[in-house]
């Protein structure tokens, strides 16, 4: 589940014409934006949605409005939360063994939290690279991690930033789960992937709240 926190210099040329007084705005992701963990077995491939999940992004609203003679810096937090009992793996007992290994009742949150970043252009003007270190915290036991994410502003003006992140649960301290009474036993290796959205109405208003 790696480093998974958000869009950097797409976003921010995008708010640098909206950047006014305050010094953060903190911003929500759409509701389309989703993260699913695809994992293996010895008898097939799986995978676990979340059907639920609450990320903000923080930026620095003076920094935006330097984005022209600076650096992208406005970006200033990324935080992903996703509840593990919202994980729904759509194979018979294999929800209620992820919860059970993922140490649900104990640790009802996987999180991340971005710490740094640096940004570099990809293969267009709306297209950039951040290149993210952050701590991921998954049932009880915080790593930390670093991974690349695609940001990329669409025609509407949302940016979605995209990622896959492998990680290995024994990292974790968890024991991979099983299911159907012991014969499906997954692999310890699993990759994170997500796709967040963060609309330019939704940055705006968060802005003007600031104000």
């Amino acid at each position: 589940m790696a480093r998974l926190h958000i869009t950097g210099a797409a976003l921010i040329a995008l708010v640098a014409s909206l950047a006014g007084a305050q010094e953060t705005a903190r911003i929500p992701v759409s509701p389309e934006s989703k993260l699913w963990i695809d994992g293996t077995s010895n008898l097939h491939e799986w995978s676990c949605k979340a059907t639920s999940l609450e990320a903000t992004v923080e930026l620095d609203a003076s920094a935006a409005a330097r984005v022209s003679v600076a650096p992208p810096k406005a970006l200033k937090r990324v935080e992903v939360k996703v509840p593990v009992k919202s994980l729904k793996c759509n194979h018979g007992g294999m929800d209620g063994n992820v919860y059970k290994a993922l140490k649900a009742d104990e640790s009802p949150e996987i999180s991340y939290i971005m710490a740094s970043f640096e940004a570099s252009p990809s293969s267009g003007t709306d297209d950039f690279v951040l290149h993210a270190t952050g701590t991921l915290t998954i049932a009880g036991k915080e790593n930390q991690l670093a991974m690349d994410v695609k940001a990329t502003r669409l025609p509407d003006g949302t940016v979605k930033a995209t990622g896959v992140v492998p990680i290995k649960m024994t990292d974790y301290g968890i024991k991979p789960p099983t299911a159907i009474f012991g014969r499906l036993k997954t692999g310890d290796e699993v990759k994170i992937n997500f796709e967040l959205s963060v609309g330019a109405k939704a940055i705006a208003a968060a802005l003007a709240g600031e104000r």
